[in-house]
């Protein structure tokens, strides 16, 4: 029994009817279960692991017993969505989790393409939560360079003639603002440079680096009240500069760089990964300008 693989932490209302849910509804297995109640760790098919802790009041042995089995179950600073978040997960066929839910009793489900980037399926579960299982879809080298570079234009679109005030607009109460989104993507650029940078000019090497944790940044960084102009203004510096690169470089975008985890990234992969990040927090803008007619 594999334990201390589960990246995501979900809270629930009612232990006991939410696994029911994900064990007859979306058929994951339940691995095990804490004894007093409160917690539960699931396989999401394959090896995914997933852990649900009950909301509300607990005594302090419940607590600590309760601790001891997150300690064991959990990676580091898990993901841990609230209610009426999108839970992303990833899946080699969209179209095999569709069928699968079908067979489960769902029906109309809501899916969405993005050509030649990623396939998704929008599944509503219990306790507030979306799940969104999405598979990458393949472009050619020529394609995923377009993307990169128009995700420039897409960003500068997306922000244009806004005040200082709508870009402290969000989508729901407790969600990013526009501000955040931008501040977060461009981080997310900045910090994936960095092994772009390491593929071109070392390729071939191994690369040590930092897990990114988006919320530790946000608030270290006060997302919330920076301006944006100037990380505008570098987001296109950046994507040009790498363009650049890609162009002079022999066989650049095949170059590639080993993770500490023994997998190999090309510069390719990396750009096509940032540009769909991009593009995810362009459209989360794009929506909630639209919600608010600015």
């Amino acid at each position: 029994m594999s334990h201390g693989k589960a990246r995501l932490l979900l809270q629930v209302d009612d232990l006991q009817k939410s696994v029911s849910f994900y064990t007859r509804q979306l058929s994951w297995e339940l691995v095990e279960a804490a004894p007093a109640g409160h917690a539960a760790l699931l396989r999401i098919w394959l090896n995914d692991e997933v852990v649900l802790i009950q909301r509300g009041q607990r005594t302090k042995q419940e607590d600590e017993l309760q601790e001891a089995y997150l300690a064991r179950w959990l990676q580091p600073k898990p993901s841990n969505p609230q209610a009426g978040d999108l839970v992303y997960i990833g899946v080699s066929s969209v179209n095999e989790v569709e069928k699968s839910l079908q067979e489960n009793g769902w029906n109309e489900l809501r899916k969405e393409e993005e050509t030649g980037h990623i396939r998704k399926v929008f599944v509503p579960a219990v306790d507030g939560y979306t799940f969104v299982f999405w598979e990458e879809l393949f472009a050619s080298d020529d394609e995923i360079k377009k993307m990169y570079a128009d995700g420039i234009v897409e960003l500068e679109c997306a922000v244009d003639g806004l005040s200082e005030e709508q870009l402290n607009l969000t989508e729901a109460p407790g969600k990013w603002s526009i501000r955040e989104q931008v501040l977060h993507l461009i981080d997310l650029e900045l910090v994936t440079i960095h092994k772009v940078k390491f593929a071109l000019a070392e390729p071939g090497r191994t690369y040590e680096g930092n897990r990114f944790s988006q919320d530790d940044w946000s608030v270290s960084l006060q997302y919330s009240a920076r301006p944006i102009t100037y990380e505008v203004q570098l987001f296109r510096s950046l994507r040009q500069h790498i363009l650049g690169l890609c162009e002079h470089l022999p066989g650049a975008l095949e170059r590639t760089v080993i993770t500490t985890k023994n997998r190999e990234e090309s510069v390719v992969r990396l750009l096509k990964m940032m540009a769909g990040h991009a593009r995810h927090h362009v459209q989360a803008v794009e929506r909630i300008r639209e919600l608010h007619s600015c």
